[in-house]
């Protein structure tokens, strides 16, 4: 299975007060061509796909249509991770809808591990390898304020939390690829 592992596209993003939407379609013309010369099979976005929480309308259809197209080249698995300067929410809210194109989206983390571990299948179905769709772990989704805490205590509490996260989801990954063979495991 041939996988493009790519981040930090920052969508939205203008220089010196230059809107650079015209670098961005470019940027995205290329990797959609790419994805074909290639024949990329998996596209992982990990992060930063806007630069900011609240991207304009015009960078959301760039963002969209791109999906729409990648979606219906030799590129069947497509995993949008959210980064430290996306809107968990923004990405989240069309999921479901971007399944039915196998574009799967993971803004905050899940109600379970289970929801982190996506399976990455060949155009017969089969599944070929895992990926940890880790998205950027905020305060809020990882403990629980608790009065009087110290910044060392946040802190601590913080890193122990994401920890505890991410080998959470590791070890679920681990049960997935006990049951589906010795797939390669992507985090």
């Amino acid at each position: 299975m041939r996988i493009l592992h790519t981040s930090d596209w920052h969508l939205g993003r203008s220089l010196m007060l230059l809107k650079r939407q015209n670098e961005l379609a470019a940027f995205l013309d290329w990797l959609l061509q790419t994805i074909e010369e290639r024949e990329i099979e998996a596209l992982i976005v990990a992060g930063d796909v806007f630069d900011n929480t609240t991207p304009g309308t015009t960078i959301q259809e760039l963002y969209y249509r791109f999906l729409g197209q990648a979606s219906k080249t030799c590129c069947r698995n497509i995993v949008i991770v959210a980064g430290n300067h996306d809107s968990p929410t923004l990405l989240d809210a069309p999921a479901q809808v971007l399944k039915a194109i196998n574009v799967h989206v993971v803004g905050t983390p899940g109600k379970s591990p289970e929801d982190e571990v996506i399976v990455l299948k060949n155009p017969a179905g089969e599944p070929r390898a895992l990926v940890c769709a880790v998205p950027y772990l905020r305060d809020r989704d990882i403990r629980k304020v608790v009065p009087g805490e110290t910044v060392e205590d946040k802190a601590r509490a913080l890193r122990e939390g994401i920890m505890q996260h991410y080998a959470d989801v590791c070890a679920t990954a681990e049960q997935l690829r006990q049951q589906l063979g010795d797939l390669p495991l992507i985090a």
